[in-house]
């Protein structure tokens, strides 16, 4: 494997980040933004479809939502999803639409239609783009490799907006170079995860614009932590992405219902009870709540939700109100503290 020589750009704070810490799954609304062919109501409906499926994609948080969707009643009537929409102009000029989607309906939509739901926060991957950087045969193949190079960092930046992921990149100092320098005579994927240890990062993706006798080629291939197998740019990183976001995915099965007792801790004073029952009966897998007991500051529910335990605990430990304490994992009883203090 030839040696690389390459210097990469190293974003390394995270206060660019356009993503909140909010769980995207479980936002009140979303506003998605298209591009439009004209202002007439079919031109409206195709901006709208086409906002309702990027939406599909970043709510269940895989790529793979879409697949056999196309006869879906969810896709046929994109507009009862949609609260309000605006017409506009980008700053080139162009006209796009700009749809603001419920959240509860698109959860229910999902559920109903077995797509699984997005309880998880953005992903940071490490990105390795080689940039050619040392003298080239010719100048005709530089340009065309900086081109190239270019368009692969936008390609991984865009994927990455869209599913919601965010792309670093390894400074490449003297510590970096050092390591490369030991490890070049080895595959990519041996130095990528020794470098990803000193980023304290587990994800990454290395994608290289030349073949193995050094000419550009048009289309960048990609590895991954998880699989070393080269394929394309976008077929890798979104299969990466989905890797990521399954382990907080909830898939319910609807036919499924279950009781299951809640403890909920530090509920201080008839105002947090109040908001507490109330945050609990909106969690969308909610069918029934009672509330059985008062101790101090702890109350216990009983609480019936359409899914399964896990589902429902996934979705409690995705909200900011509250977190799930492990030390009452191996109980009947699922236990959370309240954070919110009044």
């Amino acid at each position: 494997m030839k040696k690389f020589f390459y210097i990469l750009l190293f974003i390394g704070t995270l206060s660019n980040q356009i993503f909140t810490e909010q769980a995207y799954g479980l936002k009140d609304s979303y506003d998605i933004r298209v591009n439009l062919q004209g202002s007439d109501k079919v031109s409206i409906n195709q901006g709208m479809e086409q906002a309702l499926k990027t939406l599909i994609v970043k709510v269940s948080g895989s790529s793979k939502a879409l697949e056999g969707l196309n006869d879906s009643n969810l896709l046929k009537n994109p507009q009862k999803y949609v609260s309000e929409y605006r017409l506009e102009n980008n700053e080139e000029g162009r006209l796009q639409g700009n749809f603001s989607f419920s959240g509860r309906l698109i959860r229910q939509a999902l559920i109903k239609n077995t797509l699984p739901l997005w309880t998880g926060k953005s992903s940071t991957i490490l990105v390795y783009l080689p940039c050619l950087t040392e003298t080239v045969n010719s100048l005709n193949k530089n340009i065309s490799l900086n081109i190239s190079c270019l368009n692969s960092k936008q390609e991984i930046q865009n994927i990455s907006v869209t599913r919601l992921s965010y792309p670093v990149f390894p400074s490449m100092d003297l510590i970096d170079l050092s390591l490369l320098d030991v490890l070049s005579p080895l595959p990519a994927n041996v130095f990528m995860s020794k470098i990803t240890k000193r980023y304290d990062l587990s994800a990454w993706l290395a994608c290289f614009n030349e073949d193995d006798f050094g000419i550009v080629i048009e289309k960048p291939y990609c590895i991954s932590s998880i699989n070393t197998n080269a394929n394309s740019l976008e077929k890798t990183l979104n299969e990466l992405i989905n890797f990521i976001n399954n382990e907080f995915q909830v898939q319910v099965e609807n036919k499924l219902e279950v009781t299951i007792p809640v403890v909920v801790r530090n509920v201080r004073g008839q105002e947090a009870l109040k908001e507490v029952l109330e945050n609990i009966s909106n969690n969308i897998l909610v069918k029934n709540l009672n509330l059985k007991t008062i101790q101090n500051n702890d109350i216990q529910l009983s609480v019936q939700v359409l899914g399964s335990k896990i589902d429902f605990r996934k979705i409690m430990v995705a909200n900011e109100e509250f977190d799930f304490l492990p030390d009452d994992e191996d109980r009947i009883a699922l236990s959370f503290i309240y954070k919110k203090r009044i």
